[in-house]
């Protein structure tokens, strides 16, 4: 019996599972199919493959729990109610407090929990007390990645806590959390959480400039540490070991041999460090890999390298069925892959005639080189970008950290929590300083990272096997793969949409984000959301590392709190507003600031933007005086016309209709996410969409948007970003408006026997927004 193929048939039958509820009819064809090729290749045994297919299928089945059911229901009887929790994480930086993830014993549910604190509570705290609870859920968005669905609690009044009891690696975690916190810089902590807890609790600039160089992977516990640290620490053992006089040495080696010992002294230590890292997928998997290959070095079996790593997945996917549709899991484990089909196809034999250091330094070259191939198309994918610098950055700061910094931080770790002493912790603040500012230096260089614009994803079904072939040599099959991945990019290039000018409404939850798109490739974006996530997903999604102008309506939080996270990812090169908000600190060099008035005109190419309020001498009279002093502007070229109202209220919409015709617009932004207080009949009227949008949370606290708002609606097609997710409008060919729904090119979950459905869904997959 192949040793691998039970381990693909599990994986595989998770997979049939999670592919056959947008796929059912295809799901079943393809089990039919690998029947067949079982039982021509294996005879009878292709009746327990089968079985193990089965299983697996079932399993899944039972674990899964749909998103509607992860407990959002609890929050239709809306105001705070009373909660039970337990702390279960350390504490994330957010804003002016803190994000920890708790259990939430009382109400129960089964999506993750977060509790907002003003200060960080020690895991296994247990708190009670009333609190409001809001939905984090999925935004609708071209380049948003998915995430799970999960819950916020608010308190309300005072949380009391009751105790501290937590797991023992939850203790030890938090106590290396708080001195990290407390004895190093905010940098060099940030870098010592992550490599030796598992924990990314710093500033998101330092993570974003180790992702602009290639890097991410050491912001948090994965193979490369596990794998380097193991052989750190066995080759030390080793060598010791042969340090001792030959007397005791022939005495330690009388029953075992000198491997064996190294083994089980190195298998504690990638144990405790597995407690240390808090069990994520990257750490279980790796820890799995080094104990198989360790466990095969004590009892003479090596180079099972393949089994280690299925085994690996098919003990994170016992535990969580959905783990195999995880970011995480698919870079990590094609990571793997990758390098030892790496290794077997250019490390063979000819490597013992080169002198050790370049075998060393060969080797590095085929492991990062490997994990480069088999990543780039999951990154590409999901990040749209690519790190030019990755290769050469990772063969100089990947053994920085993991032969320098994760030891040094590791021993001085259990030390501390052993004796109260952390050793060497001056040493390891200047290492960490170091390699720190030398990364945040490389990443503020303009060309460290290329914007690539978003591929469908059955490219990646015809990528792998391209690579694949080609790394093991099968030049036929290399061939067809090859050809049938330049098919489906043609394809893809072909769907394109490159025609402007086009405007897309941002699902950024309760708040507003928008981007103007010109015919000249000119990019706008009007206004962030809270925090700019949304916005630079889909810039990136549509290969944009450039923004010519970004513009704030005005200072509240959900229009202008992704400032900073825009001005730190991408290139902006204005910055526009009502002339009231103030920058500290500034916005930095080379970026021009403009305060808009009314009346003033911004061209571009044929058309422009022009600024319609607030005018000068403008007082607001009665309604929330930041709202209706928000900037209001026309978008105008190739015969289409957009209004953006931000949040003005009705006093602002009445000094407006005087402008008469200005105003009209074939779409109306709905101003102030469809509040009772704005949206009066006359400035509806006044406008005269063909289309009106709404940009609204779902769930969201305030009742937006209200029912008067829309009765005042009535009449214009509505789109909504809480229930249609992004909205795009531009123009078709006959110059018609065309507005599209990203909710209607979303994959729809099948129930049944519908071969249209599974069509359409077929079509989706190749289709770009």
């Amino acid at each position: 019996m192949p040793s691998v193929l039970p381990y693909i048939c599990f994986i595989g039958g998770i997979g049939a599972f999670y592919l056959h509820l947008f796929f059912p009819l295809a799901a079943v064809l393809l089990f039919l199919l690998s029947a067949c090729l079982l039982f021509r290749y294996h005879g009878r045994e292709a009746l327990i493959y089968a079985a193990l297919v089965l299983v697996a299928f079932g399993y899944a089945w039972f674990r899964y729990t749909p998103p509607e059911d992860t407990g959002a229901a609890i929050l239709e009887t809306g105001g705070s109610r009373p909660f039970t929790a337990a702390v279960a994480g350390l504490p994330l930086p957010a804003g002016r407090g803190y994000l920890q993830e708790v259990h939430l014993r009382e109400p129960e549910v089964k999506s993750e929990v977060f509790l907002r604190t003003v200060s960080p509570l020690p895991p296994g705290s247990r708190i009670e007390g009333f609190a409001y609870m809001s939905a984090g859920r999925q935004r609708m968005n071209p380049g948003s990645p998915l995430r799970p669905p999960s819950l916020f609690l608010r308190t309300e009044g005072t949380v009391v806590l009751s105790r501290e009891d937590g797991w023992v690696a939850q203790r030890m975690r938090w106590r290396l959390y708080n001195w990290f916190r407390e004895n190093l810089s905010p940098d060099a902590a940030s870098l010592l959480s992550a490599v030796v807890i598992g924990h990314r609790g710093g500033g998101d600039e330092l993570y974003t400039a180790y992702r602009k160089v290639g890097l991410a992977h050491l912001m948090s516990i994965s193979g490369t540490h596990f794998g380097l640290l193991s052989v750190l620490v066995f080759s030390l053992i080793r060598h010791s070991a042969r340090l001792l006089p030959y007397r005791w040495l022939a005495r330690l080696t009388a029953r075992v041999s000198l491997d064996g010992i190294a083994v089980s002294l190195t298998l504690p230590l990638m144990i405790l460090y597995l407690l240390l890292s808090g069990g994520r997928v990257p750490a279980l998997r790796s820890f799995v890999m080094t104990g198989v290959f360790l466990l095969g070095l004590l009892i003479g079996r090596r180079g099972r390298w393949l089994q280690s790593l299925l085994l690996a997945a098919v003990v994170i996917l016992l535990m969580d069925p959905g783990a195999l549709w995880t970011v995480s899991f698919q870079l990590s484990f094609t990571a793997v892959l990758f390098i030892g089909l790496t290794l077997e196809a250019f490390g063979g034999t000819g490597f013992e005639r080169h002198h050790p250091a370049v075998r060393r330094l060969l080797l590095l070259i085929l492991v990062t080189g490997g994990a480069l191939i088999g990543t780039a198309p999951l990154l590409l994918y999901y990040f749209h970008t690519f790190p030019v610098l990755s290769l050469p950055a990772n063969l100089v700061f990947t053994p920085a950290v993991c032969f320098l910094v994760l030891p040094l931080g590791l021993l001085g770790g259990l030390t501390y929590l052993a004796t109260g002493y952390f050793p060497l912790s001056g040493v390891l603040q200047g290492i960490t300083g170091v390699v720190n500012s030398w990364v945040v230096r490389i990443a503020g260089y303009g060309s460290t990272t290329i914007p690539l614009h978003a591929f469908p994803a059955v490219v990646l079904i015809f990528v792998y096997p391209c690579l694949y072939f080609l790394l093991r040599r099968r030049w036929r099959w290399s061939i067809l793969s090859s050809a049938a991945l330049a098919a489906t990019l043609l394809v893809t290039v072909a769907s394109y949409d490159w025609r402007g000018p086009r405007v897309t409404f941002l699902d950024v939850g309760q708040g507003d984000a928008a981007v103007i798109e010109t015919a000249e490739g000119r990019t706008i974006v009007v206004d962030t959301g809270y925090s700019g996530r949304e916005v630079v997903d889909y810039l990136r999604y549509k290969g944009i590392g450039e923004v010519d102008a970004l513009v704030l309506t005005h200072a509240d939080g959900d229009h202008s709190g992704g400032l900073w996270n825009l001005l730190s990812s991408l290139r902006v090169k204005e910055v526009w507003d009502n002339g009231l908000l103030r920058y500290r600190p500034g916005l930095g060099e080379g970026i021009i600031h403009r305060r808009l008035r009314a009346g003033e005109l911004i061209s571009s190419g044929g058309g422009g933007i022009l600024a319609l309020h607030p005018g000068r001498g403008y007082y607001s009279r009665r309604g929330a005086e930041e709202n209706n002093h928000s900037l209001v502007l026309r978008f105008q070229e190739g015969g289409l016309s957009v209004l953006f109202t931000a949040d003005i209220e009705a006093d602002a919409e009445e000094a407006l209709l005087g402008l008469g015709g200005y105003l009209e617009s074939d779409v109306l932004k709905v101003a102030h996410h469809g509040s009772y207080t704005s949206s009066t009949r006359a400035f509806v009227d006044a406008v005269g969409p063909e289309a009106a949008v709404i940009s609204a949370g779902r769930g969201n606290p305030y009742g937006h948007p209200h029912e008067t708002a829309l009765r005042r609606l009535s009449g214009i097609p509505l789109y909504r970003t809480d229930t249609d997710g992004a909205v795009r409008v531009a123009l078709d060919r006959e110059g018609r408006l065309r507005v599209e729904r990203f909710r209607d090119r979303m994959l729809k979950r099948v129930k049944g026997f519908a071969p249209g459905e599974e069509l359409a869904n077929l079509r989706r997959l190749f289709l770009l927004w």
